[in-house]
């Protein structure tokens, strides 16, 4: 299998690669590429004043107000012999303790609801590979899901703040030709599970997989407003 290129200015110039995503000094939605959601009185994602732009997604202060912004269509496939990269730079700083919810990844059908209100979670249909954090807690957890199987763990690593956080999915052949694993990393370090301190590799399946979309998402989980801002954010795949 032909090796995918790690990083996306390698991707520019790669054949047998596409490549979807954007620095942020921009954004018209579907000429770009990119589908807006403002849902439940969700109040806008748009691109803000920083060197080299920046997207700014704010929910508005109702409990349970959704933005989210993702590719217009379903372009990318678990499949064999197909690799994947996601990676984005982003930042929020929670507006009342613990209670924002976020989500960065590939996932099909990805719309209102993806994170589930009240903190509840990441819905529990379809395909899906993801970083996400929720209402009331503190930390990246992250979940990978083909409609048949689910793995999910703990990263122990505190979502949000001032700085901004590196996330990355990598999702590659695990060698039979009917799975895949998938690895996360923040700030370019391996991701280990909480509780066991052994690294995150999930094994998935390749059957039963379905197209997704690749996208970013916040969450209210009170009546305070939410910004999740976004510096940059590319994805990948093997043609």
């Amino acid at each position: 299998m032909a090796a995918l290129p790690f990083d996306y200015q390698t991707v520019l110039y790669a054949k047998d690669t596409f490549l979807f995503g954007s620095e942020f000094y921009n954004l018209i939605t579907l000429q770009d590429g990119w589908t807006t959601l403002v849902a439940d009185g969700g109040t806008s994602a748009a691109v803000t004043d920083a060197v080299g732009g920046r997207l700014s997604m704010i929910t508005g202060a109702t409990d349970n107000n959704e933005v989210a912004v993702r590719s217009s269509f379903e372009i990318f496939l678990v499949a064999d012999n197909k690799p994947m990269r996601l990676e984005t730079r982003i930042q929020y700083t929670e507006a009342n303790t613990d209670d924002a919810n976020v989500m960065v990844g590939f996932m099909d059908a990805l719309a209102a609801n993806s994170l589930v209100d009240d903190g509840a979670g990441v819905r529990t249909t379809g395909n899906y590979f993801v970083f996400f954090k929720v209402d009331g807690g503190t930390v990246w957890q992250v979940r990978s899901r083909n409609d048949t199987e689910t793995e999910t763990n703990s990263t122990g690593i505190t979502a949000g703040g001032a700085s901004f956080q590196k996330l990355r999915i990598e999702i590659d052949n695990e060698g039979s030709g009917t799975n895949v694993e998938v690895k996360f990393f923040i700030d370019d370090i391996q991701c280990v599970d909480a509780t066991t301190l052994r690294p995150i590799v999930h094994t998935i399946a390749v059957a039963s997989s379905t197209e997704m979309n690749a996208g970013l998402y916040v969450k209210a989980g009170s009546a305070n407003s939410e910004t999740l801002v976004a510096d940059w954010f590319w994805a990948w795949q093997k043609r």
